[in-house]
């Protein structure tokens, strides 16, 4: 008989360090076959968003992001079912041809900014983790990120942070926080594998019972 599907839900803020905190728990697992889903993934592809524009759209959001689809992909992977799940290309801002292959695995991990705000994924999931930065941290970590890897400017990023960005971490992620199992705290330079401990003791005692 196969190990049922732990889903392990990763959230906090942009730049708040989940990303990373996902591949430290993925590698842990990793013998088991574990790896990451990204939210960031189900973008909702620009072209078909009336007079998109990458400066002013609000990515933070969880209308900006198709919850119903990654409801169903991990419905489907706790079912046992392999999925197609898209593949989101944050310089086009559109989904890409291509997707990717999942197949159910003992720990699948997903990570986004609004996870727990979808009452259908939250439901899904086995446990949830929040990762919490200050506002501080993160916009300086989303500036180096969105600068190097985005094809964004200084201007661009600052302007979106403070319009967007923190507004949106304010209504609709920070809230997120009172029902997770676990907060991890992220400020200054990280150890992600000593910030993955405490939560890998966790999963293991849960999936134990």
């Amino acid at each position: 008989m196969t190990d049922p599907v732990f889903l392990l839900g990763i959230v906090g803020g942009s730049a708040s360090g989940k990303s990373r905190l996902a591949e430290a728990l993925a590698r842990h697992f990793a013998p088991q076959g574990a790896y990451v889903i990204p939210e960031d993934d189900y973008y909702i592809d620009a072209t078909v968003i009336p007079d998109f524009n990458a400066d002013t759209f609000n990515f933070d959001e969880p209308a900006a992001k198709d919850h119903d689809l990654l409801a169903t992909h991990l419905g489907l992977l706790k079912a046992g079912e392999a999925v197609h799940t898209p593949l989101y290309d944050f310089k086009t801002h559109s989904r890409r041809a291509e997707t990717a292959q999942r197949q159910p695995a003992p720990v699948i991990l997903v990570e986004g900014l609004h996870l727990l705000a979808s009452p259908d994924i939250a439901r899904t999931l086995d446990m949830a983790v929040f990762v919490h930065a200050c506002e501080q941290t993160r916009f300086a970590r989303r500036m180096a990120r969105d600068v190097s890897e985005r094809a964004r400017t200084p201007e661009s990023v600052t302007l979106q942070f403070n319009t967007i960005v923190q507004p949106m971490h304010e209504r609709h992620v920070e809230p997120q926080r009172a029902h997770a199992d676990i907060v991890v705290e992220n400020m200054g330079k990280p150890d992600f594998d000593a910030l993955a401990r405490p939560v890998i003791d966790t999963v293991e005692a849960q999936r134990r019972k």
